[in-house]
């Protein structure tokens, strides 16, 4: 993919992050396909990876396809994802995320 043609993946991306309503989660690969690149799950990880900790993007709600924190338990990510997931009503046991 060209250097223009990731500007515009990640500008459209973000605008698809902006309007993930609060209390909903969506997977890297389902945010990758409402964005335009159906096999792109890792690029928007990296991506995500590479906000601004002060960025006021949902960052928190994108997860793993099978609905677990991507982060390593206990690290830094993890804990900011968890604490800003179950302010919004999730319940997080371990890595796994369910609705409370």
């Amino acid at each position: 993919m060209s250097n223009q043609a990731m500007e515009q993946f990640k500008l459209v991306l973000f605008t698809q992050l902006h309007h993930i309503p609060k209390g909903e989660l969506i997977t890297y690969g389902g945010l990758a396909k409402r964005s335009g690149q159906a096999n792109y799950a890792r690029q928007v990880g990296r991506i995500l990876k590479m906000l601004p900790k002060d960025t006021e993007l949902p960052w928190f709600r994108v997860v793993k396809s099978n609905y677990e924190i991507a982060f390593e338990q206990d690290s830094d990510a993890y804990i900011r994802q968890k604490t800003l997931l179950e302010a919004e009503g999730w319940l997080i046991k371990g890595q796994k995320i369910k609705k409370a």
